[in-house]
C-alpha cells in the first residue's frame, strides 16, 4: 500500500532472523512464567480471511468488488452449519478500508464515518454485518488513523487556518524529510505520500475523534479494528507509539471488552514485540512471514530445516508473552503489501506445506484472499491485489486496473477459479479447507503456549501445544523420516494427519515415520 514499506522491507531481510532479532536475554525470567498463568479467552481466537474489498465480490457487475458482493458470498467463508463440506469454516473477516477516499485502495480516508459509495450504502454494510453474525463470522474494519487524505475536512480547514484542525497535523516550517508543501506555505507531515498528511495523535481533540470513530463502528456490529501503520503512530519514537496503542487499545476495550485489535508494525521483531508492551491483543507476524527470506517458515520449506523452525516459533511465541501475556500471534504467510506467497513458493506441494504449518501455529492466522486458490501477484501493489476468480466466465469478479502492467490476467498456479478449485479433490482451496477442519478438533492449537521439542532429524519441528497434543511437520520435500519418540511425546497416537502426498505417517512400537512434506497430530 505504501512507499515508505520498501525501505521497511529491506530492512525485515537484512535484521530478521529470528534467532538474532530476539531480545529474551535482557526479558525478567518471572515475567514469562506468569505469561503460561493467564486465563484465555477463547472468544478472541479466530481464523481469520483478508479482502481487499475492491477487488473480492462484484455484485452489480460494474467492475468494483463491493459490499453486496461480500455478503453474497460469505457462505464461501462460512455457511453457519456446522456439517457443512463446502466452506472455508473461517470465523474472522478483515475488510480493508471501506470509507469514504479518493484513492482505489481507500489507506487516505476523507470520512470515517461515511462508508465509499462504491462500496454501497449503509444499510448495505448493516446487511453484511447481520448476515456475517448469522454465520459466526465477526468483521473488523481497517483504521488508517496514521495519516488522512488530503480531501478529509480536518485537513482542509487546517489549511484555511482554522487553529483547531492545524492543531490536527503535524508542520514545519521548513522543508524535512518525510514532510510536503502545503497551499499555506508551511510543510506537513506525510511520511507516505504527499496525498496522507499524518495527524498529530498527541492530540487530546484528535483521540476524541478516533474514539468517536471506533464507538461508531463497534455500534454498529463490527468486532473489532485492524490497525494500519502502526509503527508510524509516532516515527522513530516507539515509547510514544506503544503509549498511543496503549491509549486506544484501552479505549476501544472499555467501548467493547470483546473487540478484538489487530496492529500492523512492517518492521523487526524487536520493533514488534516491543509494541506488545502496550497490551493490543495481536500484531502481524512480520518475522514469520514469507516475504522475508530468512524467516522461519521460508527457510523449513526451502531448505528443510524444520528443528530450526521449531526452535524460533518457541523463541517467538516466549518474546510476544514476555511483554503481553495475554498476546495473541497473529500469523500469514502474504499479505495486500506483500508478494503473493504463491509467488514466492515454487509448487502446489510447497504452497500446502506452508498452508498447513502457518494454519496450525497458535494464534489468529490470516489468510489473504485468494491464497487459497494459489493466487499470484508480485511487484506493484495493483498486482498483488488482483480480482478474485470466482468461476472461468469471471462472473462476479471485479475488473482488474488494466492500466496496470501485468494486471490484465488472474493467474493461478492450481487450476484456477473458486468453481474449478471446488470441483477438484487434490486442489489447494480443497486442502484449506481439510486443514481447518482438523484444526477445529483442537482449540488448543490456538489457544495454549508452545513448547518446542529438540530432536537430531533436521527436517522435523516437534512442537508441543499445552498439555497433551503434539505436531509434528516434516519439512523434506523427498524422504520419509524415522525418528524415536521423545519421552514427552511417548504414550500419545496419530489422531490426524495431513499428507500432502498419498503416503501416510505410522506409528510402531515408539517410532514414527512421517512422509516428506507431511503433518501429524499426536495427542495422549
Amino acid at each position: 500500500m505504501k512507499n515508505k514499506l520498501l525501505l521497511l522491507l529491506v530492512t525485515l531481510l537484512a535484521t530478521c532472523a529470528l534467532s538474532a532479532c530476539q531480545k529474551a536475554n535482557s526479558k525478567d525470567s518471572s515475567v514469562k512464567k506468569a505469561a503460561v498463568s493467564q486465563k484465555v479467552d477463547r472468544s478472541l481466537y479466530r481464523n481469520f480471511y483478508e479482502i481487499f474489498t475492491s477487488s473480492f465480490a462484484d455484485s452489480n457487475h460494474d467492475g468494483e468488488g463491493d459490499l453486496n458482493g461480500v455478503t453474497q458470498h460469505l457462505d464461501y467463508l462460512n455457511t453457519g452449519k456446522s456439517n457443512s463440506t463446502t466452506d472455508l469454516k473461517v470465523q474472522g473477516l478483515w475488510m480493508t478500508p471501506i470509507f469514504a477516499s479518493p484513492s482505489y485502495h481507500g489507506y487516505d480516508v476523507t470520512n470515517y464515518e461515511e462508508i465509499n459509495p462504491k462500496f454501497g450504502t449503509m444499510a448495505d454494510f448493516e446487511n453484511l454485518i447481520a448476515q456475517a453474525k448469522k454465520r459466526g463470522i465477526a468483521v473488523i474494519l481497517d483504521m488508517p488513523f496514521n495519516h488522512t487524505a488530503t480531501d478529509n475536512i480536518w485537513f482542509q480547514k487546517a489549511l484555511s487556518g482554522d487553529k483547531k484542525y492545524v492543531d490536527y497535523y503535524n508542520w514545519s516550517d521548513t522543508a524535512e524529510e518525510g514532510y510536503s508543501l502545503a497551499s499555506n506555505g508551511k510543510y506537513y507531515e506525510s511520511e507516505f505520500d504527499k496525498s496522507m498528511p499524518d495527524l498529530n495523535l498527541a492530540n487530546p481533540e484528535v483521540k476524541k475523534e478516533i474514539a468517536k470513530i471506533t464507538k461508531l463502528w463497534l455500534d454498529k456490529g463490527v468486532s473489532g479494528f485492524r490497525l494500519d501503520a502502526v509503527g508510524f503512530y509516532f516515527s522513530n519514537d516507539d515509547k510514544k507509539t506503544t503509549a498511543f496503542t496503549k491509549w486506544l487499545t484501552d479505549t476501544v476495550k472499555k467501548q467493547n471488552p470483546k473487540a478484538y485489535l489487530v496492529g500492523e508494525v512492517f518492521s523487526t521483531a524487536s520493533a514488534i514485540d516491543d509494541i506488545y508492551q502496550s497490551g493490543i491483543d495481536s500484531l502481524f507476524d512480520f518475522p514469520n512471514a514469507l516475504q522475508s527470506s530468512s524467516s522461519p517458515i521460508n527457510s523449513a520449506l526451502v531448505l528443510g530445516e524444520g528443528s530450526l523452525f521449531g526452535q524460533q516459533i518457541e523463541a517467538w511465541d516466549q518474546e510476544i508473552h514476555a511483554d503481553n501475556p495475554k498476546a495473541i500471534d497473529a500469523p500469514f504467510l502474504s499479505n495486500h503489501d506483500t508478494d503473493r506467497s504463491a509467488t514466492l513458493l515454487s509448487s502446489l506441494s510447497m504452497q500446502k506445506m506452508a498452508a498447513q504449518t502457518y494454519l496450525l501455529m497458535p494464534g489468529n492466522p490470516f489468510i489473504y484472499y485468494g491464497e487459497e486458490l494459489g493466487l499470484t501477484g508480485s511487484g506493484i501493489d495493483q498486482n498483488k491485489r488482483l480480482p478474485m476468480p470466482w468461476n472461468a466466465a469471471g462472473t462476479d469478479s471485479p475488473k482488474a486496473d488494466i492500466s496496470v502492467p501485468g494486471a490484465t490476467e488472474i493467474a493461478t498456479t492450481d487450476g484456477g477459479s473458486v468453481a474449478q478449485q471446488e470441483a477438484n479433490p487434490n486442489s489447494l482451496l480443497n486442502w484449506y479447507k481439510k486443514i481447518l477442519r482438523v484444526k477445529a478438533k483442537y482449540p488448543e492449537i490456538a489457544t495454549d503456549r508452545l513448547k518446542n521439542i529438540s530432536v537430531s532429524e533436521e527436517s522435523l519441528s516437534v512442537i508441543n501445544y499445552g498439555k497433551d497434543l503434539t505436531i509434528i511437520n516434516n519439512f523434506s520435500d523427498t524422504e520419509n523420516v524415522t525418528m524415536k519418540l521423545p519421552k514427552s511425546v511417548v504414550g500419545t497416537k496419530i489422531t490426524d494427519q495431513l499428507s500432502v502426498s498419498s503416503s501416510q505417517a505410522k506409528l510402531t512400537d515408539g517410532k514414527l515415520t512421517i512422509p516428506a512434506y507431511s503433518t501429524v497430530i499426536l495427542k495422549k
